[in-house]
This record gives C-alpha cells, sequence and structure tokens, in this order.
C-alpha cells in the first residue's frame, strides 16, 4: 500500500469510528494522529521499515506516554486500512480479530507504581481558600464539585441547575451513563452559587459566552493562576484532572481498600485495575506512612 492510498482511508476510518459513537475529542485525537502517521511516511509504496520510522520520529517528540497512545490509534487505523483494501468489507468485529505484520508494538517502560506531583489535602484546602480570597467563586465552587465527587472535567458541563435542584445529577462520557451523589452541603451550596449569580437555567459553569461549556485551556490556565498565587504549590500539579486522583486516594484512605469497588463505580469505571491507577500514592505519601510504621508492642 502507498502513501496516496493510506492518505484516501483517514476519511473512511474516521467515518466508522463516529458512526461506532466516539465522542467528539476522541474524534478530533483519532483524526489528528492518523493525519500525522500518514504525512510522516515517505513517499511510495510503504514497509514495515517506514511505520518503524515513524514511530522513532514520535518517540523524539513526545513522552513515551503519548506515543503509546498514539501507537493504539495508529495500529488501529492500519488494520482498517488493510481491511478495507482486500474485501471492502468493514467491521469492528473484524477489526478486532484482524492481524497484520505491520502493527507497531508499544515502547516497554519500567512501571512505577509512585505517583510524583499529585495534590494534597492541604494544598487542596489552599487553592479553595486562595479562590475565596480574590472572589473567584466559580474556581471555588469547580474545584469543590472536582474534588467531592472525582468527575471528569468533560462531566462539568452535566451539572446543572435542573439537576442539581432535583438532586439527579447524570453524566454520560465515553458512552456510559452514571449518576453522581452529591453531598448535601455542596448541593446547598451549588443552590446558592445559582441564586447570587442569578443562574436560571442549564449548565451552572460555561465558558465566557455563558452557554458552552468550560474551556479545558481556559479552566486549566485559571487554575494555575489560582496556585501561583499560593506559595508553595506546584503549577505542574494544578490541573482539572489531579482533583479526581485527590478524591480517589482520599476516598480509599477514609474508607479502606475494600471500598475500591465502589470508588470505581463512584469514577465510572468497569474495571477496578483502571482504579488502581488513581490511587497510586507519591513516594512522600509511602515515606510518611513507612515513618508510622512500628513492630513495638501496643498497649
Amino acid at each position: 500500500m502507498t502513501k496516496d492510498e493510506l492518505q484516501t482511508k483517514i476519511d473512511g476510518f474516521i467515518e466508522e469510528e463516529t458512526a461506532d459513537e466516539k465522542s467528539k475529542n476522541t474524534i478530533r485525537k483519532y483524526k489528528h494522529v492518523a493525519t500525522l502517521f500518514v504525512n510522516s511516511l515517505p513517499d511510495g509504496e510503504i514497509q514495515k521499515s517506514d511505520i518503524v520510522g515513524v514511530k522513532d520520529k514520535l518517540l523524539h517528540d513526545y513522552k513515551i506516554s503519548t506515543v503509546n497512545n498514539y501507537i493504539v490509534i495508529i495500529n488501529k487505523f492500519i488494520k482498517y486500512a488493510e481491511i478495507i483494501d482486500s474485501d471492502d468489507d468493514f467491521n469492528f468485529l473484524k477489526l478486532k480479530k484482524y492481524y497484520s505484520k505491520n502493527l507497531l508494538k508499544n515502547v516497554r517502560v519500567q512501571k512505577d507504581d509512585s505517583l510524583d506531583d499529585i495534590l494534597e489535602p492541604n494544598e487542596f484546602q489552599r487553592l479553595l481558600k486562595k479562590a475565596r480570597e480574590i472572589n473567584r467563586m466559580d474556581l471555588y465552587e469547580i474545584m469543590k464539585v472536582f474534588g467531592y465527587t472525582g468527575i471528569r472535567l468533560s462531566e462539568l458541563q452535566f451539572f446543572t441547575v435542573e439537576a442539581v435542584t432535583d438532586d439527579n445529577v447524570y453524566v454520560m462520557n465515553k458512552g456510559k451513563g452514571r449518576g453522581i451523589i452529591l453531598r448535601s452541603d455542596l448541593r446547598r451550596e451549588l443552590l446558592k452559587y445559582c441564586k447570587d449569580n442569578k443562574i436560571e437555567e442549564g449548565c451552572i459553569f460555561t465558558s465566557s459566552d455563558k452557554k458552552s461549556p468550560v474551556n479545558a485551556r481556559v479552566l486549566s490556565r485559571d487554575l494555575k493562576m489560582i496556585a501561583g498565587k499560593c506559595r508553595g504549590i506546584k503549577l505542574g500539579k494544578v490541573h482539572p484532572h489531579a482533583f479526581r486522583h485527590l478524591f480517589a486516594i482520599q476516598y480509599l484512605m477514609q474508607n479502606g481498600e475494600n471500598a475500591i469497588a465502589e470508588l470505581a463505580d463512584i469514577l465510572g469505571h468497569s474495571s477496578l485495575e483502571t482504579t488502581r491507577i488513581y490511587v497510586r500514592t507519591t513516594r512522600k505519601m509511602k515515606k510518611q506512612n513507612l515513618e508510622s510504621l512500628s513492630y513495638a508492642k501496643r498497649k
């Protein structure tokens, strides 16, 4: 197969993924990666060595975790292109079973069971305090929602006046839906925020146009702005997803390891292994736990 032939198959690949009800962000990413892959290939007939060469380029330009993520999409596109090229009859079951000698292997890295630079409870409290001090109550409430529900940023749009009023926040993500349990004090706080800001319907938290969901880039920038006003908090650890890690760690610390299945339901995970990724602690936390380890007899 040539580079030009692969180029013509990108749109069909995206159409199939769209028909499979992938989210808009996922579709955007698939198209970006497929296009990046094809544009990085040499002209003419494509060999396996050319595909491996793209992997080498990606490793030069991106982090290993990003490259591995891209490889998953590239492999999916390669299988799609070969299936279409051979019989023009595509379905996802065939894609799953299909084998190609042109597929790339993920980059193997030694697993580190510790996380660096994750938010700690005292930092969370300081961020909330600073947001109140500078009267950024929108950021204050958003951080509280993240910190006390563990939702993803993309799920914030489902926090509407109607849903919070009825105490029935139901979110959709990656084709799956789940109900969000709101603490009573958080629900009252959100309703008061709506009343104070004359938000009578629709999304509670929006972009500057008062209609679109919160923009991820803008929110990340604003959260770092708050962190920058708190001495000692690293900017790199403050972003929307950081609160999800914090929530997961705190939930298990306060409820015990036996609550991991319950936590998986709250976070919307279908696999406990996914949940375990969120509850890895930092080396600092591990050291604190080791410092408190004792073999002395308890009185």
